[in-house]
């Protein structure tokens, strides 16, 4: 950049930098000076001074070679020196700045005039009149046209033939003459010459120039009051303004758009036209998800392109890699809008753009991959056949059911639109689809709502089991004992009969005694010896039955609560359980028998030391028999215990 102490005025800086923009990045130029927030200046100028400059690009290009300024000059920036010839050459013809590159400029002047100007150079452009759209959600059609002809203007009605008819009627207009738009009925048509950037109504924000190729995708869309609409990319705010006032501000308008700058140039602009129904998103659309914006029902997608359809463009080809790179961006966004909006029923795709590779084959691809059923309408039969330029057959019938504006035949931007629709069929499909799911959920909600709550309840439960556990345990401690006490009756009452039989056995004992008393003590010991071998053999045999009942205890007490699984096949069945049980009795009364036995042994030795001592036989029979019994209760007594 040249270096010097005067500034360069803004507007030429500003100029040149959308210059540079748009012959390197492409893009149109209004969205440019959107988005440097210019609305507040001079934009009329700043405007006139771009468009001169793109169109008579190739003649100041051979200016510059011709003198090679820019081979001299090097400091001198090529795009603001494009702007200042422009000005200085086919503007005011003269430069009011005291700049340095005004002045490098200056000194070419008489260069550039010797060398003579080519028609064939200057780039051939139809004049297109001045479209003007009412923002009829501040003022009506009727309004707007009092107001002009208050001001001098003559309205014409807009002739009930033709397309044809009307194209010639716009191109016969007088300076002060204006008619209403053939499709859009909300826009009116001025002769090219007329300005409005110092209007009154273009300040209030009442009326807004936009072109009517622009307006096109909105009208063709046309959601009736109360819709749902969302706008994928919506600054400047053009479409979005328009959808809102074609709906009378009923129903809902999303707007998104994920640059920053130009979010803010939306956001005012939303708000200066009063677009109250609309609701902006600064965010990516394609981070838009299923499950949001779900009660979209109308899309307007009109993505990044090449801007190949603008007159105001400074070459008419676009590098090969950067027009890929738009055509899947372009596919992403369809896609997109295609497959995550389940309640969608019509999509308007736009560009404005003329390359085949950004419109009709961008539809084909997506359309035939989609997995939703979409099919692409016919615009010649929503317009009635009252248009010009279509698609081409190259992709099949759908490229031939898109539209074209062209330049120079429909008087308008160059631009292209398609209309898709979803399958109506799907679309019932899908809403009972989540009706169904809206009942699954409810259905589910309420479930988990019943599981929580017998869940709170089994926990207060637990808690109330817990504080009564203790209370259990010692109701089930007391069962127990119950149970033991049961036992301890049986036990007794099989003492009882025992001891009954016992006390006859001892009688029968003692005749015996006193039998072999006469005989001699010797055959008494025999006896004592025999039976000492034959307690150790029952000790033994006590010993083995009773770790058996023992383990057999432990796993009818277990199975009074739960059936255990690991017990033995033998020990499953119930009457085998029963005989167990019966077998654990007849133990304990050979138990008993057995001790009674010990007893009996017990008193013969003491009788016989007794007739050793010379004792009488009264002092046997006079023992009573609780001395007898008394000590084999104590030791079952202890035994049950353990």
């Amino acid at each position: 950049m040249f270096e010097h102490s005067v500034r360069v005025p803004r507007n030429f800086k500003i100029s040149a930098n959308i210059v540079k923009k748009v012959a390197t990045e492409g893009g149109g130029v209004k969205n440019l000076l959107y988005d440097n927030k210019l609305r507040h200046f001079r934009t009329n100028v700043i405007y006139a001074l771009i468009t001169e400059t793109i169109k008579h690009a190739a003649h100041i290009n051979k200016l510059f070679e011709a003198t090679g300024i820019l081979e001299k000059e090097q400091r001198l920036d090529p795009w603001l020196a494009r702007v200042l010839t422009t000005e200085l050459l086919f503007g005011k013809k003269e430069l009011p700045g005291l700049s340095k590159p005004e002045q490098t400029i200056l000194s070419y002047k008489e260069q550039f005039e010797k060398i003579p100007l080519q028609l064939d150079e200057v780039k051939s452009e139809v004049r297109r009149p001045r479209y003007v759209r009412i923002n009829t959600n501040l003022l009506t059609t009727s309004d707007a046209i009092r107001a002009f002809q208050d001001e001098g203007y003559k309205f014409i009605r807009c002739t009930s033939g033709s397309y044809n008819d009307y194209l010639q009627q716009i191109q016969g207009l007088s300076e002060y003459d204006f008619t209403q738009d053939y499709h859009v009925k909300t826009m009116f048509v001025f002769h090219p010459g007329s300005k409005f950037h110092d209007h009154d109504l273009y300040l209030e924000n009442k009326i807004i120039l936009q072109d009517k190729a622009t307006a096109l995708p909105v009208q063709l869309l046309a959601p009736p009051p109360g819709s749902v609409v969302l706008d994928m990319c919506a600054a400047p705010g053009m479409k979005t303004t328009q959808v809102a006032a074609f709906m009378r501000n009923q129903g809902k308008v999303y707007a998104v758009e994920r640059n920053e700058n130009r979010y803010q140039t939306l956001c005012d602009f939303v708000e200066k036209t009063k677009s109250k129904c609309v609701t902006t998103m600064h965010r990516d659309a394609l981070e838009i998800k299923k499950g949001e914006c779900e009660d979209v029902e109308y899309i307007i997608l009109d993505p990044s392109c090449s801007g190949s359809g603008m007159q105001l463009s400074v070459h008419n080809y676009v590098e090969d890699v950067r027009l890929a790179r738009l055509t899947s961006l372009q596919e992403k966004f369809l896609k997109h809008a295609m497959n995550s909006f389940p309640k969608a029923k019509k999509i308007v795709y736009s560009t404005c753009s003329i390359f085949p590779e950004e419109n009709e084959r961008v539809i084909s691809n997506v359309v035939k991959s989609s997995r939703a059923k979409w099919k692409v309408l016919n615009v010649k039969d929503l317009l009635k056949e009252q248009w010009n330029n279509y698609g081409s057959g190259m992709y099949g019938e759908m490229g031939t059911r898109c539209l074209y504006a062209r330049p120079e035949s429909d008087i308008t931007t160059g631009f292209f639109l398609a209309v898709l629709e979803r399958d109506p069929k799907q679309v019932d499909n899908s809403e009972n689809i989540e009706v169904a799911d809206e009942e699954l959920t409810q259905k589910k909600a309420k479930n988990n709502k019943k599981q929580t709550s017998e869940e709170t309840q089994e926990a207060e439960t637990i808690e109330q089991d817990g504080d009564e556990n203790s209370g259990n345990q010692k109701k089930k401690k007391k069962k127990s004992k119950h149970k033991k006490d049961a036992e301890d009756k049986i036990v007794e009452e099989a003492e009882t009969t025992i001891v009954d039989e016992t006390s006859e056995d001892i009688k029968c004992k003692n005749k015996v005694v006193e039998a072999s008393s006469e005989n001699g003590v010797d055959c008494i010991e025999v006896n004592t010896e025999t039976d000492k071998v034959k307690q150790k053999k029952k000790k033994k045999k006590k010993q083995k039955d009773l770790s058996e009942v023992s383990e057999n205890h432990d796993i009818n007490s277990n199975n009074d609560e739960v059936i255990s699984t690991e017990v033995n096949s033998d020990e499953t069945e119930l009457p085998k359980k029963k005989k167990k049980k019966s077998k654990h009795k007849e133990l304990i009364e050979n138990d008993v028998l057995e001790q009674t036995q010990e007893g009996i042994h017990k008193d013969v030795e003491t009788e016989t030391s007794t007739k050793k001592r010379k004792k009488s036989k009264h002092s046997l029979e006079e023992v009573p028999e609780n001395d007898e019994v008394e000590p084999v209760k104590k030791k079952k007594k202890k035994r049950s215990k353990e």
